[in-house]
């Protein structure tokens, strides 16, 4: 080889990463993953408040209206059920796999529609068919208290049993019925 040729290659040869870049890389990474699920988690908690969804989603405000005056808001025995207690499944992946693809459709109807476009009572049955039993059950936990009539008996022995899918199929408009004042 010409000993006045340049060997271009020379210049760019990279020396083995150390180990203080490693480390540093690897704490980096370590601290954008960490910060990324507290930001991630934050924001799924709170973007699950009533608060939330009542000020923030002009779609929300009549069924959030409606709620205000149900049973599972104003209860004789004062237990209340947070929308996210009904609307969002029991267990970390179901709960987080929801708010994702109820959040992307939820983003995407608030900016394309106008409320007086919104077909709430659609809507209404699309959202009974995601609210899963084990919802009611988390509050519901006694199905045959003292003093439940023979129909609400033989239902929910037929619940038991798996004869019948949801509680929905029984208990309808509970909470997001239009009520007179």
């Amino acid at each position: 080889m010409d000993k006045n040729r340049i060997n271009i290659d020379e210049g760019f040869k990279r020396s083995a990463p150390s180990r203080v870049h490693i480390i540093v890389i690897v704490f980096l990474t370590a601290a954008g993953l960490i910060i990324s699920y507290g930001l991630t988690t934050l924001s799924f908690h709170y973007s699950s408040t009533n608060k939330f969804c009542s000020s923030q989603c002009h779609e929300m405000v009549e069924p959030y209206q409606q709620y205000l005056k149900s049973s599972h808001y104003d209860s004789e025995r004062g237990v209340v059920a947070d929308c996210a207690d009904c609307h969002l499944p029991p267990g970390e992946f179901n709960k987080w796999y929801t708010k994702i693809h109820q959040g992307m459709k939820d983003t995407i109807m608030h900016f394309l529609l106008k409320p007086e476009e919104m077909d709430h009572q659609k809507w209404k049955v699309s959202a009974a068919k995601s609210i899963r039993s084990e919802a009611c059950e988390r509050c519901h936990k006694n199905l045959f208290p003292s003093g439940l009539h023979r129909g609400g008996l033989l239902a929910h022995k037929a619940f038991k049993k798996k004869e019948v899918k949801s509680c929905l199929n029984c208990h309808t408009n509970l909470v997001h019925v239009k009520r007179e004042v």
